[in-house]
């Protein structure tokens, strides 16, 4: 995966739904150091969602725009890719 295919796929997701890559493409597209997690939670919300380490993903979730930015996101949510 590269930063442009996950921008167009999260400029594409619904209200709410999730998105989960792998950590290994987290790693590479965002790194593994002290900032990585800042990089990544900045890029989302770019693009409107938030993000969440998980067991061996990160999930992207997309905001509601009736939710004032503010997103619950249970960890374990099921991932949707589309």
């Amino acid at each position: 995966m590269t930063l442009a295919e996950l921008r167009s796929r999260l400029d594409r997701l619904g209200a709410g739904a999730v998105l989960r890559i792998s950590d290994h493409d987290y790693e590479r597209l965002f790194g593994i150091n002290e900032v990585a997690a800042a990089k990544a939670a900045q890029f989302a919300r770019k693009h409107h969602c938030v993000s969440v380490p998980g067991d061996g993903s990160v999930y992207f979730r997309k905001s509601s725009p009736d939710a004032y930015r503010s997103v619950e996101l249970v960890q374990d949510a099921p991932p949707t890719s589309r």
